[in-house]
């Protein structure tokens, strides 16, 4: 049976994994995938400085090899600093699901909060990847999405890139962040079940995880105490590279 292949670069709790979420599903209509794809195309093309920048993304892990100039930077946590570019990608997300233009970047703010807050707390329980990793990953997604039941959805979305291994690049640093988060949770969700004997098979099995995992993923983003950058003296010293 073919399975449909997620291609968002927004994660969501679906099942008790943090995974790509069927856009199609999400906005409803035929021409949202164009859109979407047009708004990760550009997104690859704006992408943060090059190792020249003066700070590191992160304090570990595969992000920690990725950098940023000060002005580039919307927040800093404890650990890990969230860029303009995962915001305004997030809010555009939230406006072609209908919402307004500042429900949306608060969407976009809370959602990126948690997601980075999460990728900390995966790197610090010992879910780190390899470059090997994510390129196997990469590859398999590689051969799903010729044989996937939504392949159409995914060929809209590659168009708006200047080629396909262009895309497939975007979505290696996508899961650069990704695969140590859905480790993360895969490890959560197991502890969950065996400790409170819950099916995450059947629905109410499902909801109870996804409201467990809420709370995870909330206090996870309190622990960074995130505060906005309004200039260099905001960011902490620990993300000079």
């Amino acid at each position: 049976m073919k399975k449909k292949i997620s291609i968002i670069a927004l994660c969501v709790a679906v099942a008790g994994v943090i995974a790509y979420f069927p856009i199609k599903t999400a906005l409803g209509g035929n021409d949202v995938m164009s859109q979407w794809g047009k708004i990760l195309s550009d997104d690859s093309k704006n992408e943060t400085s090059g190792s020249k920048s003066k700070f590191r993304i992160a304090t570990d892990g595969p992000a920690a090899q990725t950098y940023s100039a000060s002005d580039e930077i919307f927040e800093c946590g404890k650990d890990i600093l969230i860029t303009k570019r995962e915001i305004e990608v997030s809010k555009a997300f939230y406006m072609l699901k209908g919402e307004s233009e500042k429900t949306a970047e608060k969407e976009a703010v809370k959602y990126m909060e948690e997601f980075n807050a999460m990728y900390v707390k995966a790197i610090k329980a010992g879910f780190d990847v390899t470059d090997e990793e994510v390129d196997n990953y990469i590859a398999d997604l590689k051969k799903m999405s010729d044989e996937a039941e939504n392949a159409d959805d995914v060929k809209k979305v590659i168009a708006q890139f200047d080629s396909e291994d262009e895309y497939w690049a975007y979505e290696k640093e996508v899961y650069q962040k990704q695969l140590p988060i859905q480790k993360y949770v895969e490890s959560l969700e197991s502890d969950y079940v065996k400790k409170s004997g819950t099916d995450v098979n059947y629905e109410s099995g499902t909801k109870a995880w996804n409201k467990e995992l809420d709370k995870i993923k909330e206090k996870a983003a309190k622990e960074q105490k995130y505060k906005k950058v309004k200039s260099v003296k905001d960011i902490d010293n620990k993300f000079v590279k």
